[in-house]
């Protein structure tokens, strides 16, 4: 590739890689873009690392997800390999933890040193479930609905590209689901073009089989499926609307392409871990993914959007829309604040490191906001219209941000503290407490 072509971080980045072998700590989103992006480099990388347990031994590209622990092995190997850390959280923690095993400073190299910010753009301004803990739930918030324009995405990906150096990935999703937009292959197809990797997340319950096949063929990197039970009566009461036996089909129907169009994608069932569904339904589903060579991760749902947490919070509703979902929830909104509340002063990393592209190119305050008409927190009414410096500044002054970060809201949706989930989702729920130990 031309360096002319190449911006400075880009371009800084790249010759910290060029003729090393390279270690990526990080199996998520960050790492699976850095695979491409050493394809696009001619760059050498031998291996992955992840803390995960869901994610060992799983597979990305050509390269199996190994433990930390197994950068030493790595490292006798390749004596002179660099590793990468491509984490979103507690990159601190890691460098030391690399440090430890001996590893020289000079041979760990920090991504988020190299790249400003990660952009979402949700393709689809709508969802056809209405999942109790998701925004898209409140029919009182009457959002526009649409599907961004591929012209428009083109323009979209082309000012990314102008204003950033460093972009390795996107993210297609945010509250829409992107598998109802026509175009979502010819969509990952330009960002794969433009050489980024693509970011997927579904609920799966899609009747559409040429919609699949033709995302399968595009391949994304990432593919993420959200569920929430294995039979139809977990299911039905946290996926409101889905087909959990249409999406057990489509999962099958993706091992099925992915091994006929040889489609090297990362897919990661995400299991939301409710009262209902942590006994039989996750056993079978853990069982289903062991069997389709899929990553099965779990998190513990929360309530969602910012402006439904304020108004819980501040008083200004009686709690009934939340206490039907509160029996469901392992851990309730009170006690999921009260396990977060040490973490208050830390930064808002959806206000830090991230830009949220609407379909119709609006750009709202962070990916947690989702009331249009509320607090103002539509910063911006078109992003091809408005410099990556000025929407920061719109960020970092906003009103809502303040009101939010006093409230404790930002640790709470982050879920910070697993140890502290799982131990009062222990106290919930006998069952649960038998799966962990």
């Amino acid at each position: 590739m031309d360096k002319k072509l190449i911006k400075p971080k880009e371009l800084k980045f790249v010759n910290s890689l060029k003729n090393k072998p390279i270690i990526i700590w990080g199996a998520r989103m960050t790492g699976l873009g850095l695979l491409r992006f050493s394809k696009k480099h001619n760059l050498k990388l031998v291996g992955y690392v992840d803390g995960d347990p869901s994610l060992t031994d799983k597979m990305i590209g050509e390269h199996q997800i190994k433990l930390p622990s197994e950068i030493k092995n790595l490292k006798k190997e390749y004596p002179e390999a660099v590793v990468v850390v491509a984490a979103a959280l507690k990159e601190d923690e890691i460098i030391t933890s690399i440090k430890k095993m001996g590893i020289e400073e000079k041979n760990i190299i920090n991504y988020s040193e190299f790249s400003e910010c990660f952009f979402t753009i949700d393709i689809v301004g709508q969802c056809s479930l209405k999942c109790p803990s998701c925004a898209q739930s409140l029919a009182e918030i009457k959002n526009p609905m649409g599907t961004m324009k591929l012209e428009d995405f083109k323009k979209v990906i082309a000012k990314i590209k102008n204003e950033v150096d460093l972009v390795t990935h996107v993210a297609l999703y945010s509250w829409g689901e992107p598998l109802l937009h026509k175009d979502l292959h010819l969509i990952i197809d330009h960002l794969h073009k433009e050489g980024i990797a693509a970011a997927v997340s579904s609920h799966l319950s899609i009747p559409s089989e040429s919609q699949i096949q033709n995302l399968i063929k595009a391949a994304p990197e990432y593919l993420k499926i959200s569920t929430s039970g294995f039979y139809p009566d977990a299911y039905n009461s946290t996926h409101t609307g889905g087909n959990v036996n249409l999406v057990k089909s489509n999962m099958y129907k993706i091992k099925y392409l992915m091994e006929r169009y040889n489609s090297k994608i990362y897919v990661d069932v995400n299991y939301h871990l409710y009262k209902n569904n942590v006994g039989e339904d996750l056993e079978m589903m853990e069982k289903l993914c062991d069997e389709l060579g899929f990553g099965l991760s779990t998190t513990y749902p929360v309530v969602f959007p910012v402006e439904r947490c304020m108004d819980y919070l501040e008083g200004k509703k009686n709690g009934k829309d939340l206490s039907e979902l509160s029996k469901l929830l392992l851990v309730n909104i009170d006690e999921g604040l009260e396990i977060t509340k040490n973490y208050r002063n830390q930064p808002c990393r959806y206000l830090t490191n991230q830009i949220n592209i609407n379909w119709d190119r609006s750009v709202p305050l962070c990916c947690v906001t989702f009331d249009r008409q509320k607090n103002s927190s539509i910063i911006s009414k078109d992003f091809l219209k408005e410099s990556l410096k000025s929407l920061d500044e719109k960020k970092r002054d906003h009103s809502l941000c303040s009101k939010c970060t006093k409230l404790g809201i930002p640790p709470y949706q982050l879920g910070v503290n697993l140890k502290g989930w799982d131990e009062k989702a222990k106290e919930n729920s006998e069952i649960f407490a038998k799966k962990l130990r």
